[in-house]
């Protein structure tokens, strides 16, 4: 049985500090632009039309998205997001996200789309060094087509036929639903990096780093690749767990892993089990606030190198409910 080196999200703390509260609601921007913001505002939001219209989408910077889902405080579900970034040049970038129902009809009476989710970003140059850049949006339960722009920004006073590098994506996200009363938990979040927050982020902030949680910035992992120096820490949230009769879930949960030799899989380890429960939470716990916390943070020294599989199993006692979800990571050398 391995030992667990810590547990991150200890009951208790979650629920005196707010770490794993409900994930808080984003709103788009909505500040006053000077003319030369406004005025690329309408350059990239124009892009992005003419792709909906058919029209090729440019390909100067190449992207992909990559979604992590959780719950919110409203109706909507939270979904901070991963954006990859190649060909991006050494200049500060305009952003433009639009999230589009392709099932949606026009107002009748504006005669046009509400977009579940539209907005835009200005970004340094400095924030896209690495290829990556975190973004949120929310947007209830469905399928959506997900538009994303980077268009390099120009000086105001930029040379005559000066071009600008241009990148568009589509990409459809399933976005889940967690008002439902159904067991489920939120993405399976691996990190490479845990933040301490010294104060609370402004609206702004929270726009620009979606995974903040609490007191606490959980960066995901920039591949599923670690050393054996390294660890490995999953993070997660619980939905809609069944509650006893003093009005607390209990929640036990496992983790395998499983180290895959060819075309099969050899059991490795395991941990203790996990249990949250009333034994476990304060009195002030509320449910409809704070979801069960899960995650583990477990040194890589003893694996050897190779694919694993870590198999996590939720047990819901009070609803006598299961659910699995699984993380696949490569041990390297170093």
């Amino acid at each position: 049985m391995m030992a667990i080196r810590r547990f991150v999200a200890l009951a208790v703390a979650v629920a005196l500090s707010g770490t794993f509260a409900l994930a808080q609601s984003a709103k788009p921007d909505t500040k006053k632009r000077s003319k030369q913001e406004q005025r690329e505002i309408e350059e990239v939001v124009k892009v992005v039309d003419g792709v909906m219209a058919g029209q090729p989408a440019p390909t100067d910077i190449q992207m992909s998205i990559t979604p992590y889902f959780l719950k919110s405080q409203e109706a909507r579900t939270f979904v901070p997001f991963v954006l990859d970034v190649k060909g991006a040049p050494a200049a500060d970038l305009a952003m433009y996200i639009r999230v589009v129902d392709p099932a949606a009809q026009p107002d009748p009476k504006a005669k046009k789309i509400e977009y579940p989710w539209d907005d835009i970003h200005f970004v340094p140059g400095t924030d896209v060094t690495d290829g990556k850049v975190n973004r949120v949006f929310m947007a209830a339960p469905g399928t959506y087509d997900v538009y994303l722009a980077l268009k390099e920004r120009l000086p105001e006073k930029a040379p005559k036929g000066q071009v600008a590098k241009v990148g568009v994506i589509k990409q459809q996200i399933v976005v889940p639903d967690f008002m439902n009363a159904e067991l489920a938990t939120s993405s399976v979040l691996v990190t490479d990096k845990v933040n301490q927050l010294t104060a609370p982020l402004s609206g702004e902030e929270a726009r620009e780093r979606p995974f903040v949680f609490g007191a606490q910035e959980l960066l995901p992992a920039a591949d599923m690749e670690f050393g054996k120096a390294e660890e490995l820490s999953i993070f997660y949230q619980v939905y809609n767990a069944g509650l006893d009769q003093a009005g607390k879930p209990n929640i036990v949960m496992e983790y395998e892993f499983h180290k895959k030799e060819g075309d099969a899989e050899k059991f490795f380890n395991k941990t203790n089990p996990q249990t949250v429960s009333a034994a476990n939470l304060p009195p002030q716990f509320d449910p409809s606030k704070f979801p069960v916390p899960g995650g583990i943070t477990v040194p890589l020294a003893s694996f050897g190198e190779g694919q694993y599989r870590l198999a996590i199993k939720i047990s819901d006692k009070v609803a006598n409910k299961t659910l699995t979800r699984d993380v696949n990571f490569v041990v390297k050398a170093s």
